[in-house]
């Protein structure tokens, strides 16, 4: 199978996110079997936080907006340079 570099890592964040929707399901499963039935104020977020592990799979994957984050930057210190230089003459 051929693909470009962005689709392969597509691919791999997808597989990453459905083997978190796995632990997810195991999560819940052991949730209600053991921790409902013993705990008197039970908590899904002691078991999982799922939000917190989505992000950072998507941190992991964002290489293109810190790249245009840091374009963004040198582009605005390049420009206040022109800007600082202009009013000078």
């Amino acid at each position: 199978m051929n693909c470009y570099l962005w689709e392969l890592e597509a691919i791999l964040e997808g597989l990453a996110l459905h083997e978190l929707d796995k632990q997810e399901q195991n999560a819940i499963f052991g949730f209600n079997l053991r921790y409902i039935l013993n705990a008197k104020k039970p908590q899904m977020n002691k078991i999982m936080n799922k939000k917190k592990a989505e992000d950072k799979i998507r941190k992991a994957f964002a290489r293109n907006q810190r790249r245009v984050r840091r374009n963004d930057r040198r582009l605005e210190k390049a420009m206040q340079a022109l800007e600082h230089f202009k009013n000078r003459r």
